[in-house]
């Protein structure tokens, strides 16, 4: 499967969107990424998390609904050449 490719601004609003919809996540403040050479860790995908600023969410939680956004989204988008 090809990925669509989007800005790293793009990545984070989706990645924080699919988050703040997981339980006890509503609260999640900011995710940021950052570019990687692309290896099984990040799914073949060529950016992964950098940060989390979990705000007044629980940083379990936060964490928990980060990596499964993670996983997902990896599979899915790439950062383009302009992200």
């Amino acid at each position: 499967m090809s990925r669509v490719l989007k800005t790293a601004e793009e990545i984070e609003i989706l990645l924080l969107q699919d988050v703040r919809q997981q339980r006890h996540c509503d609260k999640v403040e900011a995710i940021r990424i950052c570019p990687c050479p692309p290896d099984d860790d990040s799914n073949g995908a060529n950016w992964k998390v950098a940060s989390v600023d979990p705000g007044q969410a629980s940083r379990e939680f936060a964490g928990a609904a980060v990596m499964i956004a993670m996983d997902r989204l990896q599979r899915e988008v790439s950062v383009g050449s302009e992200g």
